[in-house]
């Protein structure tokens, strides 16, 4: 089985991808597969995935066209395989809001959103954009000034404007609809942004998290049922 390692891209991530895909291309070449790179430039994108000669691609991009269903579509028409969720899911999924809403009507508590600065009630809130990861563009706002000028920095996209919620950093893998464990994640500067994520040393990660009794399971099951309820494929994080 020839396998593609798809990564870069066009998106605002692609400098995380390229780390992610090399990442992916040493395991997998180190476990004896036949893996090769394949990095997606702009404006050459159909044309490199349909002439390279591969059975599986394996998805290493980030964010816009690469985790937002698009690539997926591609791949799809193709009549390739490909690693992860499918083109529904992953359109839905990149998509902070339209999450929210999904796993709200299954009775999930997230944080309380707002659609606008002047709507806002209580602070401090968190702005970002809604179809970005990596926590690019993440804003934490103590009042309406600081709201008001993080939205027109981030102008012309679509946002996510929520409650902060102070607590906890934590993560959950699931491997076929099963939660494999807790993930406690503590950025040093006490908030898991850009620089926290990518730079080593600025996180600490403990595993199987310590939580308060009770919450290691709630957590789990709480996993589960997010991927059950957005039909999510593969190994998705929570």
């Amino acid at each position: 089985m020839k396998i593609a390692v798809l990564m870069g891209g066009i998106s605002s991530e692609k400098d995380v991808s390229m780390r992610t895909g090399n990442a992916i291309l040493n395991a997998l070449q180190e476990l004896k597969y036949d893996a090769f790179p394949i990095v997606l430039e702009e404006g050459k994108i159909l044309q490199q995935l349909q002439s390279a000669e591969y059975d599986t691609a394996f998805i290493a991009l980030h964010g816009e066209y690469g985790e937002d269903g698009r690539i997926q579509a591609v791949l799809d028409i193709l009549g390739k395989k490909y690693t992860g969720c499918g083109l529904i899911a992953s359109a839905i999924t990149i998509d902070k809001e339209f999450t929210k809403k999904l796993i709200l009507h299954e009775g999930i508590k997230v944080p309380k959103t707002y659609k606008s600065a002047e709507e806002i009630d209580k602070y401090p809130v968190v702005i970002k954009p809604s179809l970005e990861g990596s926590s690019v563009g993440l804003h934490i706002c103590n009042n309406i000034e600081e709201a008001k000028a993080a939205i027109a920095k981030l102008d012309g996209k679509k946002l996510s404007i929520e409650q902060f919620v102070k607590g906890e950093e934590i993560t959950v893998g699931v491997l076929n609809g099963e939660a494999l464990g807790v993930l406690k994640i503590m950025p040093k500067s006490g908030v898991y942004d850009y620089k926290s994520k990518y730079t080593k040393g600025e996180t600490e990660f403990q595993f199987p998290a310590l939580l308060a009794e009770g919450m290691y399971e709630k957590a789990m099951k709480t996993a589960e049922k997010i991927s059950m309820a957005l039909e999510l494929k593969g190994a998705p994080r929570i």
